[in-house]
């Protein structure tokens, strides 16, 4: 898969699962759902590291996140750093 370039992400906790959005640059696609082999009761810290092997690993994602919580059980990280291959 070719890298895609990720322009932020969100996480939020759900009673069943963790869950996120990737709001990609354009032309400006969405990837939404569950997050794999990550338990609803994992701390946030457990959940922004699954997720971002989870985005280098599925996306080729190269890039940091800067992590920001906007309301409760819900962060919105920005790519601070995404270099091309």
């Amino acid at each position: 898969m070719n890298q895609v370039d990720i322009k932020y992400v969100v996480l939020y906790r759900t009673p069943r699962c963790w869950r996120v959005s990737v709001f990609e640059e354009p032309p400006g696609g969405i990837g939404c759902g569950e997050l794999p082999g990550t338990s609803p009761d994992a701390a946030v810290e457990i959940a922004q590291r699954d997720l971002l092997e989870y985005l280098r690993r599925e996306w080729n994602f190269t890039g940091e996140l800067a992590w920001e919580q906007t309301k409760p059980d819900w962060w919105a990280a920005e790519v601070i750093t995404n270099p091309k291959p």
